[in-house]
């Protein structure tokens, strides 16, 4: 059995109001796949409602970024999720009404290249002022790099 090529990063450490009235995440490093970003919230505190977009960058600084369109879904059960929907470089509204909601989002390697960026971050603006517990888990899918084994013996 082969180890799938992926890498985990902790792109927003959990955290109480993360949004607070904007978010970005890390910048990762995008030559490979692309990058699926996880969003997830615990504890929340009315309605919130944020505008998620992706940013491709031509660095680690985000000294140049604009808009790419890519895909997204949310977590409507415990284990269901919705279907995969295109957004556009607007982004889309997640509203946040309770706990341990969740939305995958996914930008493809493609779509930055086209753009001449190698760099990707999740942004949001926070539409409304309410406190929510949550973070953002960041995939990079197919890396440049290939995974390190962990023993000698493999």
């Amino acid at each position: 059995m082969g180890i799938p090529t992926f890498h985990v990063v902790n792109a927003i450490q959990p955290v109480a109001d993360f949004a607070a009235a904007s978010f970005d995440s890390d910048i990762i490093n995008c030559q490979g796949g692309g990058v699926l970003f996880i969003l997830y919230s615990g504890a929340v505190s009315g309605a919130a409602v944020n505008t998620v977009t992706v940013e491709a960058s031509d660095d680690v600084s985000a000294t140049s970024t604009t808009a790419v369109p890519f895909i997204y879904r949310q977590c409507v059960a415990t284990d269901i999720w919705s279907d995969w929907t295109a957004a556009t470089v607007a982004g889309f509204s997640a509203t946040n009404t309770v706990a341990g909601s969740m939305w995958q989002v996914y930008v493809d390697s493609a779509e930055l290249g086209e753009e001449g960026y190698k760099y990707v971050r999740l942004s949001g603006d926070e539409t409304g002022n309410f406190t929510i517990l949550g973070g953002v888990i960041a995939i990079v899918i197919d890396g440049r790099y290939e995974p390190r084994n962990t023993t000698l013996l493999t």
